[in-house]
């Protein structure tokens, strides 16, 4: 049964009350998520934050408000709520307003989070909603409120540990999560589920849409997303918002959806969580170097010792990718002063693109160091950027062409092809001959 007589958020909002009306519906929905599989949920001016008791499911923590996390007690109180809870997958941060954070990637990075990708927000108008898309008879889709039977193993974002927790949520919240599924020959290949939010703040959240790899390229996301606006619309809502992937995202400009811009997030790892806690000076240091405050830099430095220059947090960023993350050139520069090692990255990324030639002649050995969890060398991470001027810095000495990364075992040539990066192929190429 539909809702009726729901009020929504308005048809032409602002801006802004867009972005605020996303943000809740996010927030509605891991809160929702959690509670249904049992877990906790906390509120604080602007943010929420969740656990789910189990293993496979990541903790949420979600910030609507650009004042929320102003202080280090915040973060910290927060950050110790999540330490006394097992098992614990990670938690995922995500930061839902327009605003840039501000410090707040420093706060989080002093702690262990670790940079995480970029979420690409889009919205669609209703009023603007592309029905020409023809849906093809081989498969049905249709609003389900018990699991269906058969599910595809492949069926992304779903797993067998998700069927209780669905079963609860159609039976707590029958109004306001709906799930969609698209049967091909009685299995189901496709599917996406609908967070509603009433009231001022009112839109639909399309979340989870997946198809499996083999049903692919028939029109099956398409026409899913056309059926999850046109119930939207069925309810007397004016927008839907979701979250693209680089894969879903022309689909989604297919039906009418708009982008909003890139988000924020962060991630802190299981182990992370395990680990012995950073120590106050440890932290303090780190906020001080994401922030760029030269002046507490220059207070702490003759109680620091010189290894802290080059040590990794806990989530195994050192003061120098945090500075460069935090793109605040001052500290980097502060603490290569003070004995930090610049490698080739940190001084593309910092904007210092003469010292490289420099840095190149005295280390030439940089070229092929292997960081980060899979083990990048620079130029790995130059072909992924698709960035050409520093590929050419990169091959202006010998490389070892035969890395692979830990991955996908791939060198970078490999990159190069699998991206399709035809300039990038010709320039490797060239310089493997000449070696």
């Amino acid at each position: 049964m539909l809702p009726s007589q729901e009020i929504f958020l308005e048809e032409d909002p602002t801006f802004e009350r867009r972005w605020q009306a996303l943000s809740l519906n996010n927030q509605a929905w891991f809160a929702r998520w959690a509670v249904a599989s049992g877990g906790e949920v906390s509120h604080e001016g602007g943010m929420t934050w969740t656990y789910t008791p189990m293993e496979s499911q990541e903790g949420q923590m979600t910030i609507s408000s650009p004042v929320a996390l102003q202080t280090s007690d915040q973060v910290s109180r927060i950050f110790d709520w999540y330490r006394s809870r097992h098992p614990l997958h990670g938690v995922l941060c995500w930061y839902l307003t327009a605003t840039p954070p501000g410090d707040l990637a420093a706060r989080l990075f002093a702690r262990g989070f670790e940079p995480n990708w970029q979420p690409h927000w889009m919205w669609c108008d209703l009023r603007h909603l592309q029905r020409h898309h023809l849906r093809p008879s081989t498969f049905a889709i249709q609003v389900v409120e018990d699991e269906p039977g058969r599910q595809a193993d492949d069926l992304p974002y779903y797993c067998v540990e998700d069927k209780a927790t669905l079963a609860a949520l159609h039976h707590t919240q029958p109004r306001h999560v709906w799930h969609l599924a698209a049967f091909q020959k009685q299995q189901v290949v496709g599917r996406c589920l609908l967070n509603v939010t009433t009231g001022e703040w009112g839109v639909v959240g399309l979340f989870n849409m997946g198809v499996t790899p083999s049903a692919r390229k028939q029109g099956i996301g398409t026409a899913l997303t056309q059926a999850a606006c046109e119930l939207a619309q069925q309810m007397g809502c004016h927008h839907v918002v979701l979250n693209a992937t680089p894969m879903g995202e022309p689909i989604y400009r297919r039906v009418g959806f708009q982008s909003m811009g890139y988000g924020h997030t962060w991630y802190l790892r299981a182990q992370t969580l395990t680990a012995p806690a950073p120590s106050k000076d440890q932290v303090t240091f780190l906020e001080a170097v994401g922030r760029g405050d030269i002046a507490a830099l220059g207070k702490m430095s003759e109680r620091l010792e010189e290894t802290t220059f080059n040590a990794p947090s806990t989530g195994g960023l050192t003061p120098l990718d945090i500075s460069v993350r935090c793109y605040q050139p001052a500290s980097a520069a502060w603490l290569v002063e003070h004995g930090a090692f610049l490698d080739l990255l940190s001084a593309w990324d910092l904007g210092w693109k003469e010292q490289i030639p420099s840095l190149l002649g005295q280390h030439p050995e940089l070229v092929n160091v292997q960081r980060g969890e899979w083990h990048l060398t620079p130029l790995h991470v130059a072909v992924e950027r698709d960035d050409i001027e520093l590929v050419k810095f990169l091959l202006t000495v010998p490389n070892d062409l035969t890395i692979k990364d830990t991955q996908f075992e791939a060198t970078a040539l490999g990159w190069a092809q699998h991206f399709q990066r035809t300039e990038i192929i010709s320039l490797i190429e060239q310089h493997r001959a000449r070696q």
